[in-house]
């Protein structure tokens, strides 16, 4: 399979990759899944790094999946919004099925384990929608 740099959709790339960010600030705000997610972990917010370097990575690593997504986009010839929010899932599908596996190993909650793996799922949906959007 060849990669065609210039059919990439870089607008739709960069748009992605911020709904993500923007979608992950809701899903971890404290209203939504921040607290309960600190307490499954068993951590308090003295033990978390530095908000900075996390959220320049969680940004670096937005932009790199919305990129990889639109690689796969034009691999399987999805055509509109709709291709792409089944697109998504099925990523988002992979990465949380994945990640079960680490999951176990590691003995998390399944609450815990729910929490991120629903994160994953849903944003490369948004993704895929956005980036399905713009071929």
């Amino acid at each position: 399979m060849n990669i065609d740099l210039g059919s990439i959709p870089y607008l739709a790339i960069i748009l992605s990759a911020l709904a993500i960010c923007i979608f992950g600030s809701i899903w971890y705000s404290p209203k939504v899944f921040w607290n309960t997610w600190l307490k499954l972990k068993g951590l308090n917010e003295d033990q978390l790094p530095s908000v900075g370097k996390v959220m320049l990575g969680s940004i670096l690593m937005a932009i790199v999946n919305s990129l990889l997504l639109a690689i796969i986009v034009g691999w399987v010839n999805i055509e509109g919004l709709i291709d792409g929010l089944w697109l998504g899932l099925v990523v988002g599908l992979i990465i949380a099925g994945t990640s079960a596996t680490n999951a176990m190993y590691e003995g998390m909650k399944l609450k815990l384990y729910m929490i991120t793996a629903g994160f994953h799922v849903i944003s490369m949906i948004i993704a895929g929608i956005i980036i399905g959007s713009f071929v």
